[in-house]
Formats: C-alpha cells, structure tokens, sequence
C-alpha cells in the first residue's frame, strides 16, 4: 500500500470540569505539515473550553500544565489556542515539522463547572523525502 499524501487526526474526549486534559496522537513517523484544523464546540460551553495545539517529540500527556513541544497557534498570534460556543471552527494553518517520530498534541483547559466533550480534527500532509523544506 503506497504511503497517503494527507491524513486527518481526529481527536475526541471528555474533559471534566475545571480541569485540563492532553490528548496524544499517534506516532507520526515521517515528516509533515500541518494544513487544516476543525474543532467543534458545543452549545453551552460559553467559550470556557480553550484548545490548544502541539507538535512535540515525546507522547507525554500532562493534566496540570501544558505539554511539553510547540505550540502551533502561538508562534505569530496574539493568544495559543482557539474557543467557542454553539459553532464549528475550521481553518488553514500551515506549520512544519521536519522531525519524523512526532505527535501531535491538543490541551484543553476546561473552566467551565461541567464537563465537556472535546471533538477536533488536525489535516496533517506527508513531506515528500526528496523535499528540502525545513522548519
């Protein structure tokens, strides 16, 4: 079977009230870009829920602070993470990772006094060996 150009990584999970959860990829074995992110938020969370973003090197998966790799969304915005209510948030977000054996990493901070459900998705695209591109 030929390796696929593009993947999507779903990520979905509970985080429970006023508490923080890491949720880990699988080992992405090979060179990649990210390309698109989807997160999907509830009606009723009120923008409590925070998802942020990592490419890291290691599988850890914290509760109390955020893991440990890059945060994608931080490197030119204003804040590292996105939120909402009642809506499907979809964009285009362009990261290199020259590291083959990374994950790719989602923290939620749940302020909220209930719990959530978490439902997300990253597009990531293969790097092609021959590619120079670097990070």
């Amino acid at each position: 079977m030929n390796t696929p150009l593009m993947q999507t990584i779903s990520i979905y999970g509970t985080v429970d009230a006023q508490k923080n959860a890491t949720f880990v990829s699988q080992r992405i074995t090979q060179r990649f870009k990210t390309n698109n992110i989807r997160a999907s938020f509830a009606p009723g969370v009120n923008r409590l829920m925070k998802l942020s973003y990592f490419i890291s090197k290691d599988q850890s998966a914290p509760t109390t602070e955020e893991p440990t790799g890059d945060n994608i969304l931080k490197a030119i915005g204003q804040v590292g993470y996105i939120t909402g209510d009642d809506e499907i948030k979809t964009f285009r977000h362009e990261v290199i990772s020259s590291e083959r054996g990374a994950y790719i990493k989602v923290y939620a901070e749940n302020s909220d006094v209930f719990s959530h459900t978490i439902d997300t998705q990253v597009t990531i695209e293969f790097i092609n060996e021959n590619d120079n591109t670097t990070a």
